[in-house]
């Protein structure tokens, strides 16, 4: 009979050594910074109904109309894997009754996998896993440019120094309405050589024909009207603030007119963030400010703004080397089954003081339990014989020194704890 191995569903993976090493090591970087921020951590269910979504992302978009994972449960109730998660953390906040006010804002992070039927490439898969926060509450170009200089932040403290930042407004919405007009006139004179996709765009979303990967289409809106001219003076005066704040803080961006998001909540500030050492071309975070987000949900009128980061594209980016083991990792072996108790209660012994350790005393002698030790990557062994349990003693054995560098060396057992801590 042959045996049937089976692998994950196409455009998702595993999460296994080196990479979820990673992934905690961002994790745990960014739990510290979000709590110098005054954030706070939530976790939403990675279902809801499928109205959330349509609600607060829009119909129109690609997220909502091609790419969600949208099914009937038992109870021929909609529901859909979530493909984003600021829609249902402002779900949570109006079911939990969670205050929030102008006044009083709210901070929350959170992180997790996410879901896109997608094409899957470098960097994209159909589960994904994103980090991201929320700030719910005031509106002030201060709270723009500190959302940003956060999301800065995290990429640095994991290591990416040549993050750039490109930033833009998409003005208040009636801003943005008298915008969408002009780009309707201006691509309408082009409908015929846009892209097909755009061509779609341009009756549903005109928007996202600026965010085209289409060769054709870039050329076509490089030349499209800019969203600045249509800028109230109110709006132009909030991004300026953003960036002398963001000038004063040291962080380098640039404005990138033909920036849009494919989410329809977003207004006012959007930004996005990207490396510049040709490794990865797509933005590897994003996020922007949104108006109405939490009212179209049911809660208060407030603002907020947030932004998330793709884990998996800022994995990608760190250098496995830096993330291999360092630490020692030690193997107590009994030379045969006589030294087995003895070996034991050494070895709960230096477990006790959150020591890293392998009990190895499954092989036939003890070149196999070297062996053993060997694949379990260790590189301090120590080897409990008879005359060992006699002596009260321990060998220890280097396994990355040779002879002449002092492979071997014979120590007090009561002094073991100490030997391995400091060495």
């Amino acid at each position: 009979m042959t045996k049937t191995i089976f692998n994950p569903v196409r455009g998702m993976k595993d999460l296994y050594g080196i990479d979820l090493t990673k992934y905690q090591y961002i994790i745990d970087n960014a739990l510290r910074i979000a709590n110098k921020y005054g954030y706070k951590l939530i976790e939403t269910p990675i279902v809801e109904n499928t109205e959330v979504f349509q609600r607060s992302i829009g119909d129109e978009t690609d997220v909502v109309a091609k790419e969600m994972y949208t099914f009937k449960d038992k109870g021929d109730e909609s529901i859909t894997l979530r493909p984003e998660g600021t829609a249902g953390v402002m779900r949570a906040i109006v079911s939990n009754n969670i205050s929030v006010t102008k006044n009083n804002p709210l901070k929350l992070m959170y992180y997790g996998p996410m879901f896109r039927y997608d094409r899957p490439q470098k960097g994209r898969y159909r589960q994904f896993h994103q980090l991201g926060f929320e700030n719910i509450g005031a509106m002030s170009p201060y709270t723009d440019a500190l959302t940003i200089a956060l999301a800065h932040e995290i990429l640095t403290a994991v290591g990416i120094f040549d993050c750039q930042v490109y930033i833009n407004s998409l003005g208040e919405l009636s801003s943005r309405e008298d915008y969408i007009k002009a780009i309707v006139k201006y691509f309408s004179i082009y409908e015929d050589k846009l892209s097909e996709e755009s061509k779609i765009r341009l009756k549903k979303n005109p928007l996202r024909i600026l965010d085209s990967k289409d060769n054709n289409d870039k050329e076509i809106c490089s030349m499209a009207p800019k969203i600045y001219d249509y800028l109230s003076k109110n709006d132009i005066k909030y991004f300026e603030c953003i960036c002398d704040i963001l000038d004063n803080y040291g962080i380098k961006y640039e404005i990138d007119n033909l920036l849009v998001r494919g989410l329809d909540y977003y207004s006012h500030t959007i930004f996005e963030l990207k490396v510049n050492n040709g490794q990865y071309k797509d933005a590897i975070g994003g996020g922007g400010r949104y108006d109405r987000l939490l009212n179209i949900l049911g809660g208060p009128d407030v603002s907020g703004i947030g932004f998330a980061i793709g884990m998996e594209r800022l994995m990608m980016l760190l250098d496995d080397n830096k993330f291999k083991l360092k630490e020692n990792i030690i193997s107590v072996i009994p030379v045969s089954e006589n030294e087995n108790e003895s070996a034991f209660e050494l070895y709960k012994n230096i477990l006790s003081y959150d020591i890293r350790a392998e009990f190895v005393h499954i092989g036939n002698n003890l070149s196999k339990k070297v062996e053993i030790a060997s694949k379990l990557d260790s590189n301090i062994l120590l080897i409990i014989g008879n005359d060992e349990v006699k002596d009260n003693t321990v060998t220890v054995t280097y396994m990355n020194k040779t002879e002449e560098e002092g492979r071997n060396t014979v120590i007090n057992r009561n002094n073991i704890i100490n030997f391995l801590k400091y060495n």
